[in-house]
């Protein structure tokens, strides 16, 4: 089987060459047992068994995590804990149909994943060879035990995926035009990846100076709802609540419903500006030549409009900062449907 799993900050996704794709929150939280028996029992996902390498575990992941007030993420670790993302991966594996519950039958697949830019360097060959050697023993949701074994295991920068996922390159082209640059942005929670790719007879080749990692996200709008719930409530904003305030924009609250929608406004207007200025910065003259800008991520729809606004003045006329910005299909999936068209691809 073919995987492309995407570890992020904040959620898991994962497409496989079976056509499955899953997606669940990047969190875990032990178990605790229910004082009331199963007389509410919730259908919320999910309980994970996992044995990797002897090592056991019995863990809730995703939606069950969350809504636990001992819920352990990875949001801000530059690297993540092995035992999280190793958790993380092979439920999503479990879940796209990955492993064999027969004892003969290793269950191998092969799978494509992702590393922040800056990170890439520092931890690829590492996580490459963890995972190469790994064997797990999976069940998810009381199904059956499955062996799960990794054949082999690549590691991209994130953001490739996303152009990897192109359908038809030649959509985002500007016709009649030799060369093509193409940025490409990669919002997600903790961090935002840019890649700068050059088209030329059709085909990307990928700027090496042009690449990087801001540790800027959506995770930085989030907390700027937080932070103006706690100034109206003088409470902190509990985490089990924190992804229904957001998608809500509002929360009812100490006897009263909260408007937050200002506050998620002005924070998404000030993270956008603070990754435009700090790509202008690094990329120079380099953003005169940009033809396309591409958005993937889980960022992208949140943060469209503001980086549509954003604009340089170049002989006393505006222009777009980030010009014809286009957003990937299937926006929050298009690392893991490049990742997974690069291992089929192999």
């Amino acid at each position: 089987m073919k995987l492309g799993i995407d570890v992020g900050y904040s959620a898991t996704k994962g497409a496989a060459s079976n056509g499955l794709t899953v997606q669940f929150p990047s969190f875990e939280a032990i178990p605790v047992a229910s004082k009331v028996d199963d007389l509410f029992k919730s259908k919320t996902k999910h309980l994970v068994r996992l044995n990797i390498n002897g090592s056991r575990v019995e863990k809730l992941v995703g939606e069950a995590a969350l809504q636990t007030s001992v819920a352990r993420g990875i949001m801000g670790q530059a690297e993540k804990p092995d035992s999280i993302h190793d958790l993380l991966l092979f439920t999503a594996a479990y879940l796209l149909g990955a492993g064999s519950d027969n004892l003969g039958d290793p269950g191998q697949a092969d799978v494509v994943l992702g590393l922040p830019v800056d990170y890439l360097r520092r931890q690829r060959d590492a996580l490459k060879a963890r995972l190469e050697r790994s064997v797990a023993w999976v069940s998810v949701n009381g199904g059956p035990d499955k062996c799960i074994e990794l054949n082999s295991v690549l590691v991209f920068p994130q953001g490739a995926g996303i152009m990897l996922g192109v359908a038809d390159p030649s959509s985002i082209l500007i016709p009649g035009i030799t060369v093509n640059y193409v940025l490409v942005l990669d919002l997600g929670s903790y961090t935002t990846n840019y890649l700068l790719f050059k088209f030329e007879g059709g085909r990307p080749q990928l700027v090496p100076e042009c690449i990087g990692t801001l540790e800027k996200g959506v995770s930085l709008v989030q907390q700027g709802m937080a932070d103006a719930y706690q100034d109206k409530t003088g409470l902190p904003l509990p985490g089990y609540l924190a992804a229904d305030a957001f998608k809500q924009q509002q929360i009812f609250a100490a006897g009263q419903l909260i408007d937050l929608s200002d506050a998620i406004m002005l924070a998404k207007k000030a993270v956008a500006e603070e990754i435009a200025v700090q790509i202008r910065a690094t990329l120079k003259e380099r953003m005169t030549y940009v033809t396309a800008t591409l958005l993937a991520g889980g960022g992208a729809l949140l943060l469209e409009d503001e980086l549509q606004k954003m604009a340089v003045r170049t002989n006393g006329h505006d222009r777009p900062l980030f010009p014809r910005l286009i957003v990937a299909d299937n926006p929050v999936f298009a690392n893991a449907i490049g990742f997974l068209n690069a291992c089929m691809s192999r």
